[in-house]
């Protein structure tokens, strides 16, 4: 071959364009491949995110709760700090003298505390401001939410990523331990940087968007509509006459009180937007007594409440006995009941004579399948069926007999009704029946009041969006009664009413133990006191309607009256076919179940204790009045 012929077959050489093309896919191959591909298991991978995202979390919990939000509102030094436990979510206000806690805010387990500096010029600016100093304090507080909101979100952004970086190499840490060798392979350190600061970017977005999401997803704008307050601080909010005793015994303390209870007000006071109505008056909600006198102490909490109606849904006695109602107990009772009425239902601890013997009280109505018109508001009372102690299914603990038992005498209760009838509030010892009688009265009732398992339901449960009326359930205002022993708080309720008939607010209370709020126990004082406050949704009843005091309290009719006020006149809803049937077409399915609270210890304690100095007249005399 000549040497012309060689020269034309050899490649031409490569022009500077082509090279670098070449070298630049070679360069975008490397990075694909070898940068953001693991060369580890997938197992290992899995480990080593779940790892991070564990750790980002920690971190962000601690940076927020180690890193507080100092500022000053209406010249008062409050210190913001952050927590992420589920014990301590929402917003709480802290204090040496109680704590104000708003815990419904969102489902996030994120709490925000503000620690107020009550000092000698912030008493000073809280005492002497009067409504202004309120006024200023919330508004002043309200113009720092956006920079407050940045300084957390920064320390959890932060604390997110240090977090997933740690997590990171402890994971490298504990291969390299196991595995007695280096973690990341030869000539892949670009790799393991890449591949480290993709995974504290991806943890750290992944946390954020996660939590944001979930937080605006189940954020309720109501949530100051829901809040506690314990301590001293509920002590003084509860009973405000005390702060006049305190006064006289120590100024300075009262001063210190007063500045708090006036950045409560602050911060519990509803926004300008809410058309809550004027309160027209308050009902003092209290069950299962059980033959203890706190009669005496409620009265303070009548006073300081302004309650114009009591409503005592049964088991007065522990074992029926009319010798339980003593000359001293029943005198306790009259003094309430002269200014204040009670309206009265017989419970399962009742006997018939217990019932007749609490209508004899001077302003104490006994309600039994009567209807009786209370200050605008129209009330419905079914007496329990059953009656402790007594023989058959009248007297059963088992839960089978008395679901039966309660939910026949549901039915019964409501067969003779005007089926017309709107009732602004249904009483029923047992929570069982009251749901049964709702259930099957539907639309028609308003609110349910019941007591008999010993404790309050459930915040969530006062009013839900699966049904339409309102569960009132109470827990014992005499602690589990006179012979029980152990924790039992002494529970009671405060029900507010508008004066266009709206249900507004309740506060639901629990004390320690009646003796100790006294202000010679000094020991124990501003330790007794806890109450929850909860605001109701407006419900949908004819615009003009009225409720006042001037109303007084009618006489009791039976149910089946034909004079009753009808549904179309009471409420805007509609009822339909279905609300109007007959009781037998429609089958009560009760929310609760049967709960014997307090039976077992009483039938063990009682005894000879229980007075015996009169006997009821038997056994007829043990059935419903």
């Amino acid at each position: 071959m000549s040497e012309s012929d060689q020269r034309s077959e050899e490649p031409a050489a490569p022009s500077p364009a082509g090279t670098f093309r070449r070298r630049l896919s070679s360069v975008r191959r490397y990075t694909v491949q070898q940068m953001f591909r693991r060369p580890e298991h997938p197992w290992r991978a899995a480990v080593r995110f779940v790892v991070s995202l564990l750790a980002a979390l920690a971190m962000a919990g601690i940076a927020v709760s180690i890193y507080p939000y100092r500022t000053t509102v209406a010249n008062v030094d409050i210190v913001v700090s952050g927590s992420v436990t589920p014990a301590h979510k929402g917003i709480t206000v802290d204090s040496s003298l109680g704590s104000l806690q708003f815990r419904d805010v969102t489902a996030v387990p994120l709490g925000l505390h503000v620690t107020p500096r009550i000092d000698l010029d912030a008493v000073r600016e809280a005492t002497n401001g009067g409504a202004t100093f309120t006024t200023d304090f919330r508004s002043q507080l309200e113009d720092r939410i956006p920079s407050m909101v940045l300084h957390f979100a920064g320390a959890a952004i932060i604390g997110l990523a240090v977090g997933a970086l740690i997590g990171d190499l402890l994971v490298d840490g504990a291969v390299s331990v196991l595995a007695n060798r280096d973690p990341v392979r030869s000539g892949s350190r670009r790799h393991r940087l890449a591949a480290t600061g993709t995974l504290v970017a991806t943890s750290t977005v992944l946390a954020m968007v996660g939590l944001a999401a979930t937080a605006g997803l189940t954020y309720r704008s109501d949530w100051w509509q829901r809040y506690a307050v314990t301590g001293l601080l509920a002590d003084i909010a509860a009973t405000p006459d005390k702060l006049a005793a305190l006064d006289a015994r120590d100024a300075g303390a009262a001063d210190k009180v007063r500045a708090v209870l006036r950045l409560q007000d602050a911060l519990t006071r509803p926004p300008t937007s809410t058309d809550t109505p004027p309160t027209a008056y308050n009902v003092m909600l209290i069950s299962d007594v059980h033959r203890r006198d706190i009669y005496n102490y409620l009265q303070e909490y009548i006073d300081a409440n302004d309650v114009r109606l009591i409503i005592n849904t049964g088991d007065e006695t522990l074992v029926g006995n009319t010798a339980e109602l003593t000359g001293s107990y029943v005198d306790s009772i009259r003094r309430i009941t002269e200014t204040t009425p009670m309206i009265w239902i017989k419970g399962n601890h009742d006997s018939g004579s217990v019932a007749r013997r609490m209508a004899d009280i001077p302003g104490v109505t006994v309600l039994d399948q009567e209807v009786v018109a209370a200050m605008g508001l129209q009330i419905y009372g079914v007496g329990d069926p059953r009656t402790y102690g007594a023989p058959g299914d009248a007297g059963s603990d088992d839960v089978e007999v008395v679901t039966r038992v309660q939910t026949e005498a549901a039915v019964s209760a409501v067969e003779n009704l005007n089926r017309e009838t709107y009732f602004d509030l249904l009483l029923a010892h047992e929570p069982i029946m009251a749901d049964a009688m709702a259930t099957t009265l539907g639309p028609s009732v308003r609110a349910v009041g019941a007591g008999h398992v010993h404790n309050q339901n459930d915040t969530a449960d006062l009013q839900s969006g699966d049904r339409d009326y309102i569960r009132l359930i109470e827990g014992t205002t005499g602690l589990g009664g006179l012979l029980a022993q152990g924790s039992t708080p002494m529970e009671f309720s405060i029900l507010s009413v508008g004066t266009n008939c709206q249900y507004t607010r309740i506060i639901r209370y629990a004390l320690a133990d009646p003796a100790l709020p006294d202000l010679t126990r000094g020991e124990t004082y501003g330790n007794n006191s806890a109450f929850d406050v909860h605001y109701f949704q407006p419900q949908p009843i004819d615009a003009e309607r009225t409720c006042s005091v001037d109303d007084g309290l009618g006489e009791p009719v039976p149910a089946s009256a034909t004079n009753l006020t009808t549904v179309q006149e009471w409420s805007s809803v509609e009822l339909s076919d279905d609300a109007l049937a007959t009781p037998d077409e429609i089958t009560p399915e009760p929310v609760s179940t049967a709960d014997e609270a307090g039976d077992a210890s009483i039938a063990a304690t009682a005894g000879d204790s229980t007075p015996t100095q009169a006997t009821d007249p038997s056994p007829s005399s043990t059935g419903t009045p």
